[in-house]
């Protein structure tokens, strides 16, 4: 697939194909952004406690390299719900792609189906659905529970029509989360249009409509599997309890988020999470996928991932720092610099492939 190296006007953006880190991606971004853009996309809920432990939790372990193995060949890709992937890193869904590029989500989507992963549409998509999950990729769609079931019915039908390959609930956030004062700043002057299948992001405000239903359980999850045979996924789960749940009730995949630090504040980091949700179900014959989202910013934090037993990882504000500065192919940079810096800790971890990965690649680190 052709990619369009739309970088935005003034102000040359890193080179995509230059980059030593994501870092300079990042600074990039904040400083070009308008400050409710750089809130919304950067910050999280209060504090931005959780935010800030979601990154620095990955730095709790160390690598432990092995010699004289033959990695030669280095073989980073793998399955996902039955899908091949080259890289085990999906896009993860975040709303409004449009206020990081005029192209939005129709960007993304081209820069991860040229790196060959799924990515994941947000229900807050600044894009018609139409124009994303059409494309030549494979897509997921993400949405929340609302109350009125019958407009959620059409939704996922209209998702699972266009080409959907499972559907994505994300459970972690019932109620508004406490935003902290630039976030409340941010939700009521973003510019543009509004996301265009959930409620504006003014509901996080105190006073407006929430439309999240706070009544769903697990049982609900029956009415789900009533109006769809495709995969079900869910976001949010960070407890062996719920994993339990999970696997009780059918789900496919869950993923271990939790929300990108924006529900919870002074929440758990979700590499400290991991562990806990994969031992809950790993001697089960049903077990849903494990992937795990939250403060992923490095191959090696994708490598510990995969010790620690995710399936995967997701990554969310790196694609939109590439999205921004280089349009689709910003995105499918940023996913090859993370696949690079992967398949390079796996070479020298004498890791030559995905299913190589396991707990003694990596031990706690001592500081």
């Amino acid at each position: 697939m052709a990619l369009h190296n739309d970088a935005p006007s003034p102000g040359a953006p890193p080179p995509i194909g230059d980059l030593s880190d994501l870092a300079a991606l990042s600074t990039w971004a904040e400083q070009r952004w308008p400050e409710p853009v750089r809130a919304m996309i950067q910050d999280g809920a209060g504090s931005n406690a959780t935010v800030q432990a979601n990154q620095q939790a990955w730095l709790d372990w160390s690598l432990r390299t092995r010699v004289l193995t033959d990695v030669s060949h280095i073989d980073t890709s793998v399955s996902v719900l039955g899908r091949k992937l080259a890289a085990p890193i999906l896009v993860a869904p975040s709303g409004l792609h449009t206020l990081a590029h005029p192209r939005g989500e129709i960007a993304t989507a081209e820069g991860a189906a040229a790196f060959g992963t799924t990515m994941v549409l947000s229900s807050g998509t600044g894009t018609p659905m139409e124009d994303v999950l059409g494309l030549d990729g494979s897509s997921w769609f993400q949405f929340y529970w609302r109350r009125d079931r019958g407009t959620l019915r059409e939704i996922l039908t209209r998702a699972v029509a266009l080409g959907a390959e499972a559907l994505c609930l994300t459970a972690d956030l019932p109620v508004r989360p406490l935003l902290g004062e630039r976030m409340r700043y941010a939700v009521g002057h973003l510019p543009g249009g509004p996301p265009l299948y959930v409620l504006d992001r003014s509901a996080h405000l105190s006073g407006g409509e929430w439309d999240h239903d706070a009544r769903v359980t697990w049982k609900d999850l029956e009415w789900l599997r009533g109006i769809t045979d495709i995969p079900i996924v869910v976001k949010g789960v960070t407890t062996a309890e719920d994993a339990v749940q999970a696997a009780d009730n059918g789900v496919n995949a869950v993923i271990v988020s939790n929300h990108g630090g924006r529900a919870l504040d002074h929440g758990r980091p979700t590499a400290r999470c991991l562990t806990e949700v994969v031992d809950a179900v790993a001697a089960r014959s049903d077990a849903p996928e494990v992937l795990v989202d939250g403060g992923i910013r490095h191959g090696r934090d994708v490598l510990i991932a995969l010790a620690l037993g995710a399936r995967a990882v997701l990554v969310g504000r790196p694609v939109l720092w590439g999205l921004s500065a280089h349009g689709a192919a910003g995105v499918h940079g940023v996913l090859e610099f993370l696949r690079r810096e992967l398949e390079s800790c796996m070479g020298m971890t004498g890791r030559p492939e995905v299913k190589d990965i396991d707990k003694t690649t990596i031990t706690e680190a001592t500081r």
